[in-house]
């Protein structure tokens, strides 16, 4: 070092030591929602690549996410405007919610809502549970134990608890249009009303994709896109595998109630499972995305034919199996042993992890169905939701 270059070396050490104290005073690093809107552009955004039932588009310090077709009633869209915290917009909205943006607190109605969240390490949001008594995540149970979570049973939902909690958002799956009204007293209050229909979706990547909408809400895009990711990739693996199958083994699903058998539509989210996984079902051709009702015959004279029997009501045994109907017994099914059900994993409240983190894990399920109808493919396989029926 000369001592011609001394002084403007040190000149400018001084400078930038200056420039970032000030910078320091002016971003306390307590507050990160300021940090947030400080960089308006979003760098990294989520978009649907499976899932039909929601758009997202980034416009400056807001997203715009749009939920298309909502209800089972009626064609509608519904806007969210999703606007970062201590910042104003420019445009107005005449037709869209507003919420603030990351979601710090929530209240969740379904047990699917706590798998967007476990899944983006987010938990801590859920600060109310409808229908608690069902949640299998053993991190929601012991925040409902220390009554750090709200419990809203089943059909018991406190709108004046909930007005008393302000929660930033209410999740809700709402399956016709006048469910909406019922929160209008909260969406006065300044409460977020989010309609989450993940349950419409036909397909089980389009289902598991919500993560992404989760992500958006809580400014985890990076991470809902790197976990989706993987899923999707693990998912479509084995789904190939099975293409190069050629036996294609005979499925009945559920038990019948009240005399009435209720089966999955061929274009429902279960029969894309079975396509899926290399299943041949009787129901294929007929294009509806819900359950279909059929007489206890028709479906009868299916399971007798029948190689897999799967999801046989809550039963845990083939006494319990025959307890309903002895004429189960001639199931072709029945005496092969090729019984399954999806409750291996079961809280000890009754809840059932299959419906809860199997929404955000279909390779998981895919996994278990494969190993149940072609278990050549891989022959390693450990049941995750699936158990045998012995």
């Amino acid at each position: 070092m000369t001592l011609q270059s001394f002084p403007y070396r040190y000149l400018l050490f001084v400078v930038l030591c200056f420039v970032l104290s000030c910078n320091a005073e002016e971003s306390p690093k307590d507050d990160i929602s300021i940090r947030v809107s400080s960089s308006p552009d979003f760098q990294v955004r989520v978009e649907a690549e499976y899932a039909e039932g929601f758009q997202i588009s980034y416009h400056g310090n807001y997203k715009l996410l749009k939920i298309l077709n909502p209800f089972q009633d009626q064609t509608d869209t519904l806007q969210y405007v999703l606007k970062h915290r201590n910042t104003s917009l420019d445009t107005t909205f005449s037709n869209a919610q507003i919420i603030e943006i990351p979601v710090r607190s929530m209240i969740a109605t379904s047990t699917t809502h706590i798998a967007l969240t476990d899944m983006l390490n987010a938990n801590g949001v859920i600060k109310g549970m409808v229908g608690a008594e069902y949640a299998y995540n053993p991190a929601i149970r012991e925040g409902l134990k220390d009554e750090e979570i709200t419990s809203f049973p089943s059909g018991e939902f406190n709108k004046e608890v909930a007005l008393a909690m302000n929660p930033d958002l209410v999740m809700v799956s709402a399956g016709q249009s006048s469910q909406f009204d019922d929160y209008r007293v909260l969406m006065d209050s300044g409460i977020g009303i989010f309609i989450n229909s993940e349950w419409l979706e036909t397909t089980p990547l389009g289902k598991a994709e919500w993560v992404k909408v989760m992500g958006a809400l809580l400014n985890k895009e990076e991470l809902a896109n790197k976990k989706f990711e993987k899923v999707a990739e693990e998912y479509n693996r084995l789904k190939s595998k099975v293409q190069k199958v050629s036996a294609q083994p005979l499925v009945i699903n559920n038990l019948p109630y009240k005399g009435a058998w209720f089966v999955s539509g061929g274009d429902s989210f279960t029969a894309q499972y079975l396509k899926d996984a290399g299943a041949d079902y009787a129901w294929f051709g007929n294009g509806s995305t819900g359950g279909l009702r059929k007489d206890f015959e028709t479906v009868y004279e299916v399971g007798l034919r029948a190689e897999v029997w799967l999801n046989p009501g809550a039963a845990q045994s083939k006494e319990e199996i025959l307890a309903k109907d002895e004429r189960f017994k001639d199931f072709k099914s029945f005496k092969t042993g090729q019984i399954y059900n999806n409750n291996k994993r079961m809280g000890p409240t009754g809840g059932n992890d299959f419906w809860e983190s199997g929404a955000v894990h279909p390779e998981r399920l895919l996994a278990d169905l494969i190993h149940i109808l072609h278990p050549e493919i891989q022959p390693e396989h450990t049941f995750y939701y699936y158990q045998k029926i012995e």
